[in-house]
């Protein structure tokens, strides 16, 4: 007979605890008509850790230095959560449901743009009712956020998606918001693929947060998110056809020394992006909205753009943007 044979030591790597680590850089030549502005800036480098903390959860850090002038540079945490992908529960662990938790801090439902980070937008700026409604940067907020799918049995080639969003610091067209006031966020996104080659996304999206943390004024916006993408399953590699865009109005209280007054902006912006080659896009955006103190007062402008991939990780891009504002831009 044979004696028995211990098993195999179990390997492990020497990473695993390691997480993955991805750096970003976004440089930017401006040329502007009163030539005081021109310059070539390196005005973000990101730094994006991600590690897997169990089966059930996943780590995420982003970290940014960013420049708006060169020789300036800034660092900040832009997200920092940790991602539940799911839990033991009867029923919101298994289909339809799904449920999805975000806890920490993260770029709030508030819209596609909102979403994405400098270096994945699809024009060189974020649009300026981004800029008058969310902030410079977009809304990032600190709390917990809920993903849950919706069944549709009346269409299986939908899908629906229901997020909810509870923030501190949730303050509308001050963001983030004064800091210890609450904000809350609810995203409903409908999507449907038809024929292969033609998506449609779209999202209902309403967001609540206070502008004076002291007298408890708050503000309350409304959206819809629209994206329309074609591209075919036959030549998709070179072909496709993008359309978009998102308006917001909002009901906005605030106070003008000791009066109490309210604004009620609208704005919008409008893009199409065309695919001329495997490598070269072509787009075009419109932007118009009001500020969000007067809705008499309006900024627009008219941009576009030419887009190069290299590879998959190296892209330029050429724009031209002419702004038409009742401001001093």
């Amino acid at each position: 007979t044979s004696e028995p044979v211990d098993p195999p030591p179990a390997v492990s790597s020497p990473n695993v605890f390691n997480p993955t680590v991805t750096v970003f850089g976004n440089g930017l030549y401006r040329y502007a008509d009163a030539g005081i502005d021109n310059y070539f800036n390196l005005r973000e480098v990101e730094v994006d850790f991600q590690a897997a903390v169990d089966p059930f959860a996943d780590g995420v850090l982003i970290v940014t230095f960013e420049s708006e002038a060169p020789g300036e540079v800034e660092a900040a945490v832009e997200e920092g959560f940790v991602n539940i992908k799911h839990l033991p529960l009867p029923l919101f662990d298994e289909p339809p449901l799904g449920l999805k938790l975000k806890v920490g801090r993260f770029r709030t439902e508030t819209g596609r743009v909102n979403r994405l980070h400098l270096h994945d937008l699809p024009q060189m700026t974020r649009p300026l009712v981004i800029e008058e409604f969310l902030g410079e940067e977009g809304f990032i907020g600190n709390g917990i956020s809920a993903q849950v799918f919706l069944p549709t049995p009346f269409d299986e080639d939908s899908a629906v998606e229901l997020v909810a969003q509870a923030l501190t610091g949730g303050g509308v067209a001050v963001a983030p918001g004064p800091a210890r006031s609450p904000g809350f966020v609810g995203n409903l996104r409908w999507f449907r693929a038809v024929s292969g080659a033609h998506n449609f996304d779209l999202s209902l999206i309403f967001h609540y947060g206070r502008t004076d943390p002291e007298v408890k004024l708050g503000a309350t916006t409304y959206s819809a998110d629209f994206l329309y993408k074609w591209k075919p399953l036959r030549g998709g590699e070179f072909r496709s056809f993008v359309l978009g865009g998102q308006v917001m109005y909002a009901r906005r209280a605030f106070l003008v020394a000791t009066e109490q007054r309210e604004a009620r902006p609208l704005g919008y912006f409008a893009f199409a992006q065309h695919q001329l080659t495997r490598a070269t896009y072509l787009g075009a955006r419109w932007d118009d909205t009001a500020t969000i103190t007067d809705a008499a007062v309006r900024r627009r402008a008219a941009s576009g753009y030419l887009t190069w991939y290299a590879s998959e990780f190296l892209r330029f891009r050429l724009g031209y943007e002419r702004r038409i504002s009742d401001l001093a831009e």
